[in-house]
Formats: C-alpha cells, structure tokens, sequence
C-alpha cells in the first residue's frame, strides 16, 4: 500500500512541476534572410545552421528577395552564434596554357568547394527583428546581424557594396 502511495505521490509531483519544466524552453522568431555580398566572387548557394538552399548573391552586390527563415531566439543572449555555409561560383577548367578545356563541344565547369564560418551573432533588440543578413566579406569572412533597416538604407552598416564603389570613384 505504501508503495503505491508513494508511486502516486511522484507521479503528481511530477504532473505539478510540468508547466514550470515547459518554460524552460526559449521563445524564437522566424526571420526571413538576405545575403549581401562584398566580394568579387559570386555566392551561389548559402546554408545558415545547415538549413537553406539557393539564394545567388552576385558579386559586390545582394541575393535580391528575401528568403524564408532562420530561426533566432527572441531575446538576444550572449554567446549566440550561426554557422554559414556557402559556395562561391566556381571556374572553369583550364590546360596547362591556360585555354579552356573542351569536353564534347563544351566548357568544363569546375564548382567551388563549399565553405563554411560559424560566426557570432552581435547584440540586437525586439525592435531589430525584421530580417536576418548575412555579409560575405573578403577572404572568406562572414558576418550576420539581425536587422530592420534594409542594406540599402544610409544608416546601415556595413554600407552595401554600391556605396563604397561610389565612395572610391
């Protein structure tokens, strides 16, 4: 009989304590990402925490639209990170004098091994959360930050690659 007192007793217990275990979980949010590129190399395919797919972004410039989603914690917390991965648009093949090789009356496309950065996520607040960006910088850096001012706004930082070729000239 005290047995299955006691059996009871745990079990209501742990009934009681499943709301309080249940909050334990983190709040996220779904957020459409974009790509902005600062190299001279095409991105072609981008994964974000081994999730993703296509989103080209040209050379010096963006992936255009927006793709769907990473998820982020809704409050920001140190020690956040992302692991990229990319491909850059790859070269063609080419013989010992440089000429492009021809297979059946065709170039001989050569892809670019894929690439991979995990990379901090910095400070954002509620009010940044209206998409994820991701910049490819030079010699395979990556940078991502949550955002709701678009590349292409003034105030946005690091300044879209239009900017600093303007800023050159």
């Amino acid at each position: 009989m005290l047995i299955i007192f006691f059996r009871k007793l745990i079990l209501a217990l742990l009934l009681l304590n499943l709301p309080f275990l249940a909050g334990c979980k983190e709040d996220t949010t779904a957020l459409s990402y974009l790509a902005v590129n600062h190299t001279d190399k095409s991105v072609l395919s981008i994964t974000i925490n081994g999730q993703g797919g296509i989103l080209n972004a040209s050379a010096m410039g963006g992936g255009g639209k927006e793709v769907c989603c990473v998820v982020v914690p809704s409050k920001w917390r140190p020690g956040l990170t992302a692991t990229i991965g990319w491909e850059n648009d790859g070269d063609w093949l080419r013989d010992k004098n440089g000429q492009p090789v021809i297979r059946d009356g065709k170039k001989v496309y050569v892809p670019a091994p894929w690439k991979t950065r995990t990379v901090p996520i910095p400070q954002y607040t509620e009010n940044d959360m209206g998409h994820f960006d991701i910049h490819f910088l030079p010699n395979d850096q990556v940078m991502v930050k949550v955002s709701y001012l678009y590349p292409h706004h003034p105030d946005y930082r690091p300044a879209y690659p239009q900017e600093n070729k303007e800023s050159v000239q």
